[in-house]
Order: C-alpha cells, then sequence, then structure tokens
C-alpha cells in the first residue's frame, strides 16, 4: 500500500489523502511547464493530481483546492524551502526565500465558499473551479462564465441542480436561465469575497536595497496568479533534473526504473549517503578526487546534485 499524505481541500473544508509524488511525475511537471501551450500544461497537472489523489475524481476542485494539493507534495516529496531568485532593473538580482508550508497555511485559510437565499432559490458557490482553469487563460471575465464556474449548486423548491455533473456549456445555460437580479446578487457577493481576499497578502518580495515591494500577490486566487505560483513552486533548470536522475544511475548505481518509483527528496536523501560513502572511500585510499563527477556534474540546490 503506498504511503499517503494528507492534504486540504479550502473549498470543502476537508482533507483528502494524497500519494508522494514520484520522481517520473515530477520530471513531467517540470518538462510541462516548458510547454508553450498553457493548455497542455493544464491538463498535464490536472491528470497527475488525480492519479495522485483519487479522492477528488467524485469533486469540483477550485483554484484553492489545486494549490493546496500541489503545494502538499512540493513541500513534502520536494523541498520545504521555496529559493525565488528576483531581478530588478540593471540586471541587479537578489534570492528570496519563504517556506512552502508558510504559502500552504495561508493558502488552507482561503475560504470563499457561500450561500445566498432568494425568493425561494438558494445559490450554493465556493470559487473557480480547476477543470474551468483553460477558459480563463485568456483574462475571461464574462459574469455568466464567473458564475457558471463558481456555482456548486442551485435548489428551488425540493430539487437540487449540481453543478458537477454538467459541462460548462450547460452550466452556462442554467446559469443564462436564471432571473437577471438574482444572477446580480450571486455575482455581487462573489465580488465582495474577492475583494476582502484581494486585501489580504498572500506573497510579497520587497527590494532589501530600498524595501520597495517588486511583487505582491493577494489571497484572491485568480487563474493568472494561479499559474505563477505554479512555476515559483515546480520550475526547474531541465538539465538539472536529467543530470541528477543521471548521476544516480551513472555514479550511485541505481536503475532508472526504481529512481523513477521515489520521491526528490528519496534521492537527494540516497545521493547524500553515497558522497558520505565516496568521501570516506577517498579519504582512506588519499585521493583527493572527491566525487569524481564529470564537468557539469556540481550541486544542485533543489536536489542535492
Amino acid at each position: 500500500m503506498p504511503f499517503k499524505l494528507n492534504a486540504y481541500l479550502p473549498s470543502l473544508q476537508a482533507e483528502v489523502q494524497i500519494k508522494e509524488l514520484y520522481y517520473k511525475q515530477y520530471r513531467e511537471l517540470v518538462k510541462s511547464l516548458y510547454n508553450t501551450d498553457k493548455k497542455e500544461t493544464i491538463q498535464q497537472y490536472n491528470s497527475i493530481l488525480q492519479d495522485l489523489c483519487s479522492d477528488i475524481l467524485d469533486k469540483d476542485i477550485t483554484f484553492e483546492d489545486k494549490l493546496s494539493l500541489l503545494l502538499t507534495v512540493r513541500n513534502y516529496c520536494v523541498s520545504p524551502d521555496l529559493n525565488l531568485k528576483c531581478t530588478l532593473p540593471g540586471n541587479n538580482t537578489f534570492t528570496y526565500t519563504t517556506t512552502v508550508e508558510t504559502l500552504l497555511q495561508l493558502i488552507k485559510a482561503i475560504n470563499k465558499s457561500s450561500t445566498l437565499e432568494w425568493n425561494g432559490i438558494s445559490v450554493s458557490f465556493s470559487s473557480y473551479k480547476a477543470r474551468d482553469e483553460h477558459v480563463f487563460l485568456s483574462n475571461n471575465n464574462d459574469i455568466f462564465v464567473v458564475l457558471a464556474s463558481y456555482i456548486d449548486s442551485i435548489k428551488i423548491n425540493n430539487e437540487t441542480v449540481i453543478f458537477k455533473d454538467f459541462t460548462l456549456e450547460n452550466r452556462l445555460q442554467i446559469v443564462y436561465s436564471l432571473p437577471h437580479a438574482l444572477c446580480n446578487q450571486v455575482y455581487q457577493n462573489i465580488l465582495t469575497i474577492e475583494e476582502k481576499y484581494e486585501e489580504e497578502d498572500l506573497l510579497v518580495i520587497v527590494n532589501p536595497a530600498n524595501k520597495e515591494p517588486v511583487l505582491r500577490m493577494s489571497k484572491n486566487i485568480t487563474c493568472q496568479s494561479m499559474q505563477k505560483l505554479i512555476e515559483y513552486n515546480f520550475t526547474e533548470n531541465l538539465n538539472n533534473i536529467y543530470r541528477a536522475f543521471y548521476n544516480m544511475v551513472r555514479y550511485a548505481g541505481f536503475s532508472p526504473e526504481y529512481i523513477d518509483t521515489i520521491t526528490p527528496v528519496e534521492m537527494q536523501v540516497y545521493w547524500m549517503y553515497y558522497a558520505q560513502d565516496n568521501e570516506k572511500t577517498s579519504e582512506n585510499k588519499n585521493d583527493t578526487g572527491g566525487l569524481n563527477l564529470p564537468a557539469g556534474g556540481s550541486l544542485n540546490s533543489e536536489l542535492g546534485f
């Protein structure tokens, strides 16, 4: 039975279990960020999340839920630290460091869920749904599209319509059929909630020279801010990804098949043990050659190579 982590879904205020992120999956996530077609990147991330967490297959997870799941596996399976390189005008750079757990706890606290009662109609909503992410790539903020994504269910008398059972096109048709006064009230409630979270900080990076903010991201998660957060947490130099894999096979003697079934952090631990043993062997032989790595085999801050 595979080891599982507990992850939190803010929209449902409930925990689910998610499997560890293996190196093969991590490699695929990193590779997909280099894809110019962002729809394919979204599909790749959503597909791997569904493989890791079967509990979400019958749930309509939100943007916040998706980030919570991704940050959970990033925190435990890749690295708990997040180092962001910032470039200032004049090409001056500095590194901002925070923990993944810090972001995770802030996102866990986001709760946009609410219910509106109007003339015998009950509308429950939570946030943008992850399956609609591609629709918002081009900054599509059409009111009806927002409502179709945000709404979870509509109850009229004794009949309840569950939105997760329908495609976006079907959900739009349902929203179009609602009284305009009801749509406006639900939308205004959504705007009020978003404005509240827009005022709260999620990530703020300050220029150490003049203490001025160079980047601010609010707790109001949009498609664009979610894309940025995913990039910040999973972007890595592909050469480092393949070099780490090569070093484990070529020098540490692990099989490629086994490496693909362990987490990046386990890979790092194994490499640390190999490096320590190699150093002891070199000392015993009075050899100053160290790990005897080829050119380009320098340490990788993310994976420890």
